[in-house]
C-alpha cells in the first residue's frame, strides 16, 4: 500500500512538472500551434517583442488562427511595422470586423500620417460602439486636426447622450464648440465641467477664453487668473492671454508684468540659437560667403558678449574680405575684451596672433606716415 502511495505521488509530481514545463519552458520542436501562441504570449508580457514575434509567426505557419493573427498584428505595430501590420490583416483577416483589428489598423494609419483612412476605421468602430471611449476621443481628435469641429461634436453628443458625466469627454466637447463657433455652448459646458469637480489649469483656461469670444472681458479676466495660480505663472499661454485681456479691461501694470513673463517663458534656449548660428558661420566660411559669417556672429556677440573668440574670428574674416581698418577694429576689441577678462589661458594664442597683427599694422602705418589709433 505504501509503495502504490509513494508510485501515485511520483506520478503526479511528473505530471505537474510536465505541465510547468508546458507553459514556461514550451519545446521547440512541438508542432502544436498553440504552443507557439503560448510561448509568444509569455514573451510578450516580459517585452521581449523580438521572441514573441517569431513564435507568433511560427504558431501562425502551422495554423491560422484570429488570435494568432491579432497578437502578431499588435507585435507589429508595438515594434513600428505599421504597413506589415496592416498587411497582415488583409492577407489573413480581411473580413473581420472586430474592433482589435479596426483599432489597430486605425493606429497603423496614424502613425503612417493617414488622416483619411484613419477616420474610415475609426468611423466604423463608432458605428459598432460609440462607447469605446478612446476611440470616440481619437476620432474626435482626428477631425478637430483636419478642423472639422462639426464632425466631432457629431460624435461627442452620441457619447453624452449616453454618459453625460465622462469629464475627459466633455472636455473635448467644449473644446469643439469653441472651435465651431458655439461660444455660449462651450461656457455653459465648462461650467457644469467644474461643477463635476475639475479643477485643472487648462478648464479655466478655455473658459476664460471662451468669455472672450463673448466680449465677457471681465469673466474672461477673472478665469485665466484662476488658471494662471493654478499653473504657477509657468505657462506662458495662459500668461499671454492674461496679459491681453488684463490691458483691454485697464489692468495695464498687471498685464505688463504678465506680458514680460510670458515672453521670458517664450524666449528660445538661448545655448541652441547660438550652436545653430556658429554651425551656419561655419557653413558660410566653406561657401566663402564670409558677410553673412559675420553676420552670424554679430548676432552671437549681441546674446553672449562673453564669447570673445567671435571678435577674432570676425577680426580674421575681415582679413579676408580685404578690409584691413575693420579687421584692426575687431583685433582691438579682441585683445581689450581679453584683458578686461583677465587673459583667460584659452585665449593665449590667439591674443599672440592679434597683438602681432597690430604691431605689424603699427609698423606699417608709421613708414607710410599714418598716425597710430
Amino acid at each position: 500500500m505504501k509503495h502504490s502511495i509513494i508510485c501515485f505521488i511520483s506520478l503526479m509530481m511528473t505530471v505537474f512538472c510536465y505541465a510547468r514545463t508546458s507553459i514556461y519552458q514550451l519545446p521547440s520542436d512541438s508542432t502544436d500551434w498553440k504552443v507557439y501562441y503560448m510561448q509568444g504570449e509569455e514573451y510578450h508580457r516580459k517585452g521581449k517583442l523580438q521572441k514573441s514575434l517569431s513564435n507568433y509567426k511560427k504558431a501562425l505557419s502551422i495554423h491560422v488562427s484570429d488570435t494568432v493573427v491579432h497578437a502578431l498584428a499588435n507585435c507589429y505595430y508595438q515594434r513600428g511595422y505599421y504597413q506589415q501590420s496592416i498587411e497582415l490583416y488583409n492577407t489573413f483577416i480581411k473580413k473581420d470586423s472586430s474592433e482589435t483589428k479596426l483599432n489597430t489598423i486605425a493606429k497603423c494609419y496614424d502613425k503612417l500620417e493617414k488622416p483619411d483612412s484613419v477616420l474610415i476605421y475609426r468611423k466604423i468602430i463608432a458605428m459598432q460602439d460609440i462607447e469605446n471611449q478612446n476611440n470616440t476621443i481619437a476620432l474626435a481628435q482626428n477631425f478637430l486636426s483636419m478642423e472639422q469641429p462639426d464632425s466631432a461634436l457629431i460624435y461627442l453628443c452620441r457619447y453624452t447622450s449616453i454618459d453625460s458625466t465622462d469629464l475627459n469627454i466633455n472636455r473635448l466637447k467644449a473644446y469643439a464648440y469653441n472651435q465651431a463657433g458655439l461660444h455660449q455652448d462651450a461656457i455653459k459646458l465648462y461650467q457644469k465641467i467644474r461643477q463635476f469637480g475639475d479643477r485643472q489649469a487648462s478648464t479655466e483656461y478655455y473658459l476664460g477664453l471662451s468669455y472672450a469670444y463673448t466680449d465677457s472681458l471681465s469673466q474672461a479676466y477673472d478665469c485665466l487668473v484662476r488658471a494662471n495660480n493654478l499653473s504657477e505663472r509657468k505657462n506662458a499661454y495662459i500668461l499671454s492671454q492674461l496679459g491681453v485681456i488684463g490691458s483691454k479691461i485697464g489692468m495695464i501694470k498687471e498685464s505688463q508684468q504678465d506680458i514680460k513673463d510670458a515672453l521670458d517663458l517664450l524666449q528660445p534656449d538661448k545655448q541652441l540659437v547660438t550652436s545653430l548660428y556658429e554651425t551656419a558661420a561655419t557653413n558660410h566660411i566653406q561657401l566663402h560667403q564670409y558677410k553673412d559669417a559675420i553676420a552670424c556672429y554679430s548676432k552671437i556677440l549681441k546674446e553672449n558678449p562673453e564669447k570673445l573668440h567671435m571678435l577674432y574670428q570676425t577680426a580674421f574674416l575681415y582679413g579676408k574680405l580685404q578690409q584691413p581698418e575693420q579687421e584692426a577694429v575687431y583685433y582691438e576689441k579682441f585683445i581689450k575684451a581679453v584683458e578686461q577678462a583677465g587673459k583667460p589661458k584659452k585665449y593665449t594664442n590667439m591674443l599672440q596672433d592679434a597683438e602681432s597683427y597690430i604691431k605689424e599694422l603699427n609698423v606699417e602705418r608709421f613708414f607710410q606716415g599714418k598716425t597710430n589709433k
